[in-house]
C-alpha cells in the first residue's frame, strides 16, 4: 500500500503535464490561426518592366484584390489576368517569402497607328509588332510612328489582331523600330493598297510618295531616304510625281508621265 501511496503524484503529474502540453499546442494553433495570416498578408508589390503602364495599372489588371495573403495567392490566375489585357504581350509572376509578390511586365509597344471607330467615333489606336491593336494612341505615339491607311477593323475591340496576311508589314516595322527608330519616325504614313503586295510610303518631310513591296527593312528605307534627298538637293521634287522601290533599280515617275 505504502508504495502506491508514493507513486501516486507521479502519475497526476505527468497527466497534468500531458492535459498542459495538449492545450499549450491548441493555443498555439488558435494563435497561429489568429495571427499568421494577417502576418503573411501581401503588403509589398514589386512591379517592373512598366514603360506607358502604372503600377495601379498593372495591379488592376492583373486582378489583385485589397487583401491577398501568401500562401493563398494564385500566381497563375495573376499571370492570365495580365496576358489577357491588351496591353501586356508577357509577364511573370511570382511571391517573395513572406509578404511580397514580384510582377514583371512587357508592354506591346506602339509600331504604327490606324483609325478605327469606337462606338460610332473614329479613334486612333495603337498596333504592335504582332499586328496587336493594343490601346488609344497618345499624341505623342502619333507622330513618332506611321499611321497605317487603308485597314478596315470590322467590329474593332482591343486586342484585335490583323489579318495573318498583314502580319509581314507590322513585324517589318517592329524591326527597324529595334534598330533604327529614326527611320521609323521618318515615315507619315504608310498606305495598304487592294492588292496587298504593295504599300505606298508618305515620307514625313517630303511630298513624293514611294511604292514599295509589301513589307520594309532597314536598307530599302535608308535608300528611300537618300533618294529623296538628292531629288530636293538638286531641286527636281516638284518635277516627280513618284518614286518605285519595288524592283532594285529605283524608278521614278514625273508630272508629266515621264520615268526614268
Amino acid at each position: 500500500m505504502s508504495d502506491f501511496a508514493a507513486h501516486a503524484p507521479v502519475g497526476h503529474e505527468r497527466a497534468l503535464a500531458a492535459f498542459l502540453v495538449t492545450a499549450a499546442i491548441f493555443a498555439l494553433v488558435a494563435a497561429a490561426f489568429l495571427l499568421v495570416p494577417p502576418a503573411l498578408r501581401i503588403t509589398r508589390y514589386d512591379v517592373s518592366g512598366i514603360v506607358s503602364m502604372t503600377k495601379e495599372d498593372v495591379l488592376s489588371a492583373a486582378l489583385i484584390h485589397e487583401k491577398e495573403y501568401f500562401f493563398s495567392l494564385d500566381t497563375t490566375r495573376v499571370k492570365a489576368a495580365l496576358v489577357a489585357d491588351p496591353r501586356v504581350a508577357s509577364a511573370s509572376v511570382s511571391k517573395l517569402f513572406p509578404n511580397g509578390l514580384r510582377i514583371v511586365v512587357t508592354e506591346r509597344r506602339s509600331v504604327a497607328v490606324v483609325s478605327v471607330v469606337i462606338d460610332g467615333v473614329a479613334s486612333a489606336v495603337c498596333l504592335d509588332s504582332e499586328g496587336v491593336a493594343f490601346v488609344a494612341a497618345s499624341s505623342k505615339e502619333a507622330i513618332s510612328v506611321p499611321v497605317i491607311s487603308g485597314l478596315r477593323f470590322e467590329g474593332f475591340h482591343f486586342g484585335m489582331r490583323l489579318p495573318p496576311t498583314l502580319t509581314a508589314l507590322v513585324a517589318s516595322l517592329g524591326e527597324i523600330q529595334s534598330t533604327e527608330p529614326a527611320l521609323l519616325s521618318a515615315i507619315s504614313e504608310i498606305r495598304m493598297l487592294k492588292s496587298a503586295d504593295e504599300l505606298i510610303i508618305y515620307p514625313l518631310n517630303q511630298r513624293i510618295p514611294v511604292r514599295t513591296g509589301a513589307s520594309l527593312d532597314v536598307p530599302t528605307l535608308r535608300s528611300i531616304i537618300l533618294v529623296l534627298d538628292v531629288l530636293e538637293k538638286k531641286g527636281l521634287t516638284s518635277s516627280v510625281q513618284e518614286l518605285d522601290f519595288r524592283t532594285g533599280t529605283v524608278v521614278y515617275r514625273s508630272k508629266e508621265g515621264q520615268s526614268g
